[in-house]
């Protein structure tokens, strides 16, 4: 680490001189402009662009070889690091095309440009300008309460299907979620001014999201579960739908402290987990014999979890101030 002065320039500003080394380093030399960004207490110094650079970024993506699930993760991640084009090449995407289009077709704001035998190119129109990371958080929760009323009718009405899409929905908004903090880091400075959160504040919000994302494939399994579960009878699916209630209230009431700002709610629900848990595995010992039981009570008390790290970001983060 390096000390300078400040040295008095005018009346409203200041220069500092730079490390030569740095110059030569970074082939500056007089006339070029190097580039500002602020993090709250902290002034970074670059000499060129990274947002500009970031602007036209470009990934080329092999698909001989590889199975179509390699390439949905290949395609997810390029679009959550922010390339603006993805290309995908080779002999085999013929035979591989209709499940690239579709992974393409289910990220937000990107778009198929061109496509061959060989090769398909996708071009990402996302203004980060225009996006707030909680509407989109805001979003997911709309998604998941009404994939919860569906799974809490599924002894009646088989709703799975219903659930199941909607569970695509949350995953891609999760992506967006998951691609605008991956954003955030690399232009802090940007996130900053535009949405006043510092990277600490965007590693808090994609835990959130994580687990939001989490508790909808927990209620699309606990949906399946019940589908499948064999020879209950009325007293055991009330007993069930009653923790199941109680499930859903601690993720209400978490996602009301959430969007309230009210860390107090976030502590109520933490407080009561270990009860609800105790319950659920109450349940589970008086009725093992249930075929799929199993299955299904793990999947309720990960809800249960998931539910529980939300409610500590509420109040760790600091959602309140």
């Amino acid at each position: 680490m390096e000390y300078r002065k400040l040295i008095s320039f005018g009346k409203s500003s200041y220069v500092v001189s730079l490390p030569k080394n740095w110059i030569n380093q970074n082939k500056l030399k007089k006339g070029n402009t190097v580039y500002l960004e602020e993090r709250e207490q902290d002034l970074i110094l670059s000499a060129r662009d990274n947002k500009k650079a970031k602007v036209d970024s470009e990934i080329i993506i092999q698909v001989n070889g590889k199975s179509v699930r390699r390439l949905q993760r290949e395609i997810i991640s390029a679009y959550i690091k922010d390339y603006k084009t993805i290309t995908l090449v080779g002999e085999e995407l013929k035979d591989k095309a209709v499940e690239v289009q579709n992974t393409i077709q289910n990220l937000m704001a990107l778009e198929v440009m061109e496509q061959t035998s060989k090769k398909i190119v996708a071009k990402d129109f996302l203004d980060m300008d225009n996006i707030s990371i909680f509407n989109m958080i805001r979003k997911i929760d709309i998604i998941l309460r009404a994939m919860i009323e569906d799974c809490e009718r599924m002894f009646i009405h088989d709703n799975y299907e219903n659930i199941y899409h909607r569970d695509n929905d949350v995953n891609r908004l999760s992506f967006l979620v998951f691609r605008i903090v991956e954003f955030g880091l690399s232009n802090s400075s940007f996130m900053y001014k535009k949405h006043n959160l510092n990277p600490q504040n965007l590693l808090y919000l994609w835990w959130f999201a994580f687990n939001l994302e989490s508790i909808g494939d927990d209620i699309k399994r606990i949906a399946r579960f019940m589908r499948e579960m064999k020879n209950v009878n009325k007293k055991q699916q009330e007993h069930f739908l009653k923790l199941f209630t109680e499930a859903k209230n601690g993720y209400l009431v978490v996602l009301k402290g959430f969007h309230n700002h009210d860390e107090e709610l976030a502590h109520a629900v933490l407080e009561n987990k270990e009860k609800i848990i105790k319950e659920v595995d109450e349940f589970y010992n008086e009725n093992k014999k249930i075929e799929n039981l199993g299955l299904l009570i793990e999947k309720l008390k990960s809800m249960i979890t998931n539910s529980h790290n939300l409610g500590r970001v509420v109040y760790q983060y600091g959602f309140t101030k």
